[in-house]
């Protein structure tokens, strides 16, 4: 691909953690030149790459990525600063020559991304809450409070800070006006910018094993010493509450043994898991991948992002 001044196109690659994303990732853009571009909600933060799975030295030496580990724990980001970073960086891996290839698991974060979100009337009141619900769980409320603010302008004034209840009640009612973070997204890329979106999906048993093994590898390889740092300089920082190191911090505090940390860790990571596959099945436009065969899914993303090169 050379460079061009065409309207951009990107791959969007999304399923449940410990599905196999990262490594397809990597195939596919080696096979086609392609830059990757993070859409996880934790792997923005950095000094938590064993907790959140980051991609390893390797794999940033073998391909280029983009927004990875560029805030510290301690700083706000939400939604609709991920659009507008994630926006500039497609824009510039497509105007370089390059397909962009967004990679991760963080719904809210693709959809204020691409657009392709559930929002285009008001929702029911129940699954909307159940939305933020899910989102209120990996995100603080002080990062939550300022996505409120950017996406409605009087709320610095109405909602105190810290007030979690009237911050999820505002988040509501903006989103069901549909001003959400989408339509921030929509405003910073070009209104042709096409997106293809692809779902990974993995057999329920194999990817609850999938699930364990990766979170005994974290804890094996220094899960407890990530955030032993964490908390020395950061002893509030949101991540502290995280998936994975609320687990190693409470064998550190005695809480619990080291096995019963693992194995709490496992099945709040699989609930997770299970949350986001509910998640992606509602995206409106997404084309389900299954990643129970490997080579079949490389081959079935790699042709995908051939088309989306060849349509410039």
């Amino acid at each position: 691909m050379t460079s061009r001044s065409t309207q951009a196109r990107a791959l969007v690659l999304c399923g449940p953690t410990a599905s196999g994303k990262s490594e397809l990732a990597l195939t596919v853009a080696e096979a086609i030149g392609a830059e990757i571009i993070n859409a996880d909600s934790r792997q923005i933060y950095r000094g938590m790459e064993i907790g959140t799975g980051m991609p390893s030295r390797s794999a940033l030496r073998r391909v280029p990525h983009h927004g990875y580990a560029i805030v510290d724990p301690v700083e706000t980001y939400n939604a609709a600063l991920y659009a507008r970073d994630a926006a500039a960086a497609v824009n510039d891996v497509w105007r370089r020559g390059r397909l962009p290839l967004v990679v991760g698991g963080s719904g809210f974060y693709i959809e204020a991304l691409t657009g392709d979100r559930l929002l285009d009337r008001p929702p029911p009141e129940a699954w909307l809450r159940e939305r933020l619900r899910r989102e209120a769980e990996i995100h603080s409320p002080e990062a939550l409070w300022e996505w409120l603010s950017a996406l409605d302008a009087t709320a610095r004034a109405r909602v105190p800070h810290g007030d979690s209840y009237r911050t999820l009640r505002g988040l509501e009612l903006a989103l069901t006006r549909n001003r959400g973070a989408a339509d921030t997204a929509a405003r910073t890329l070009p209104k042709a910018a096409a997106f293809r979106i692809a779902v990974l999906t993995l057999g329920r048993e194999a990817l609850r094993q999938r699930i364990d093994v990766r979170v005994r590898a974290m804890f094996e390889n220094g899960l407890l010493d990530e955030a032993r740092v964490i908390r020395r300089h950061a002893p509030h920082a949101p991540a502290l509450s995280g998936i994975g190191y609320a687990e190693a911090l409470s064998y550190e505090d005695g809480l619990a043994t080291w096995h019963e940390a693992i194995a709490a860790a496992q099945r709040r990571t699989a609930r997770y898991a299970k949350r986001q596959e509910t998640w992606f099945r509602h995206m409106r436009s997404a084309t389900i991948v299954s990643a129970d065969d490997a080579v079949a899914a490389a081959n079935a993303l790699t042709h995908m992002a051939r088309e989306l090169a060849a349509a410039a």
